[in-house]
Parts: C-alpha cells; structure tokens; sequence
C-alpha cells in the first residue's frame, strides 16, 4: 500500500520531489551509460567480445531486482523498464541485429523483442528457425530468437554449433501470471565456446526410431521436437550440474538412449516471480 502523505504536505511539494527524483534518475542513467561505455571499451582492449549479448550478466542483474522489488509497480514494469536500460547502453555501441523465427507469430515476436531487447537494435525477420540459426552464426553480434513450439516443423537444432549459434537463453525470464510479452522462445547467439556454468543444458538428441521411455522421470525436459519417417529429433533441457556423460546415462536410464545426443548451448533458469525471489525453475521442475 502506498504510503500516505501527511496531512500538512501540499501538492506543490510532492510534485517538486517528483521532479528531484526525475532529475536524480536522468543523471544516474547517463552515468550508468558512461560507465558501460568505458567498460566495453576495457574488454574489447584486451581482446574480449565485441557481442552485446550477456545473458549470465543479463540474468544475475535480473535475479537481483527480482530479489529488492517491492511496492506498487507491478514486477513485469520494471523488469521492462531494466532490460531497457541495458539495451540502450549498449546497443548503440555494436551494429545489433535481431534476427526473429518467421515461422512463429511475428506480432508475438515483436512483443517479446521489443520487451527484452528494446528499441536500438534492427529487427530482421527470416524464412524459419533455421534460417536464424544461420544467420546468427556468421555473425559475432547478432541475437536470433526462435519461438518455442512442443512440435517443430524442422529440426533447426541440428544447425546449432559451438562455432556457430548457440542457445544462450530461455524467455520469459521472470515468470509471471498473464505477464506481457509472455510468448515462450529460446534466443540464439554466438559464444566461442560453450558456457560450462549454465543452470541448464541444451541437447541435440536423436533417435531412429519412435522416442521411448519418459525422460520426465530422470529430470529431462523436451523443449521441442520433431518426427519424420527416419525417426525423432528433439531438444532437450537437462540440469547443467550433469556432465555430457550424466546426460547420457540419464537418457538411458529413461529408457530412451539416443544415437546422437551433442550439446548446443544453455541457458540461465527462469525465476518463479510469484512467489519468493529464490525459487527458480530448473531442468528437473520443467516450466509448464
């Protein structure tokens, strides 16, 4: 409840603090972008990414506002306004391209695109999902973001490569009760490497015949699939905490051991936003 005021404050004097606070705000964002301006300018000195995607940052940035936010303005507004803020200091410092899956819905698309990466950056809408998986990967800078459907129309996943694009995040991030932006998607960019500390791991699985066994009872998540007359495709997310090894002993286990399993990027866990701050979603308490 917000509080109230006391009974002897005017008008006049709240809408002057008003405009303290406004003031107070506009210089610590034009710090803020000094600050992240001299910071790239550091790590691309010493030879560091030119990219201006960092989800593990992105994420423990978000995990913290999650963790303070209290008071009237509802999660999903400041979120929005945070992310934002990132994105205008430091979109303007790379040639930020967004390529989008045309295959999914392009206004959800747009919504979500815009909710997590802002205004800056160009928006360049492809064929399909593999089409982004390509583009992403002949570029350093460029995000790619793929709807996520429970049945694909392709196995795009197969396109995905530790010197090409990789699955470095999962959206929503925050999870919410009829949140805006809320269309569930996996967002690709290049890495060098693959990121060892991730909360959850992608896998490219495959299978010549019908899938079988339940991957749900070891923890395995099916983030999306494809069938054909040759067999099963499917993406799988599993707990980072497992080697590539574990993953495929649990596949066993479950009774669906793959002839092909090869991982394809990860991704921070989503955070529960309605209820305490520290639960988040892991690989074995798959998001619904």
């Amino acid at each position: 409840m917000p509080n109230t005021p006391d009974s002897g404050t005017k008008p006049d004097d709240l809408r002057a603090r008003v405009d303290e606070i406004d003031t107070r705000i506009h210089q610590a964002l034009m710090d803020r972008a000094r600050v992240e301006a001299d910071l790239r300018s550091l790590e691309e000195a010493a030879g560091g990414s030119a990219g201006s995607f960092r989800p593990e940052r992105d994420a423990d940035s978000v995990r913290q506002l999650v963790e303070r936010h209290s008071g009237v303005l509802p999660l999903a507004t400041v979120e929005h306004i945070w992310r934002d803020i990132i994105c205008a200091c430091v979109n303007p410092q790379t040639d930020t391209v967004i390529y989008l899956d045309g295959g999914a819905d392009l206004i959800d698309l747009f919504d979500l695109t815009r909710f997590y990466f802002g205004f800056s950056a160009e928006l360049d809408p492809c064929s399909d999902a593999a089409d982004v998986v390509d583009a992403v990967g002949v570029s350093d800078t460029a995000i790619g973001l793929v709807a996520l459907n429970e049945r694909a129309e392709l196995p795009w996943w197969r396109g995905l490569s530790e010197a090409g694009a990789l699955v470095r995040a999962r959206l929503p991030f925050v999870v919410l009760d009829e949140r805006p932006a809320d269309l569930p998607a996996l967002v690709l960019a290049k890495a060098g490497s693959l990121v060892d500390k991730a909360d959850v791991a992608v896998y490219d699985a495959r299978w010549s015949d019908i899938l079988p066994g339940k991957l749900m009872d070891q923890g395995i998540e099916v983030l999306s699939f494809f069938r054909s007359a040759s067999g099963v495709d499917a993406l799988l997310a599993i707990s980072g905490e497992l080697t590539e090894e574990d993953a495929l002993k649990a596949c066993v286990a479950a009774g669906a051991e793959p002839n092909v399993l090869r991982r394809v990027g990860g991704y921070a866990a989503p955070i529960d936003g309605e209820s305490d701050a520290d639960d988040a979603f892991g690989a074995d308490e798959p998001q619904e």
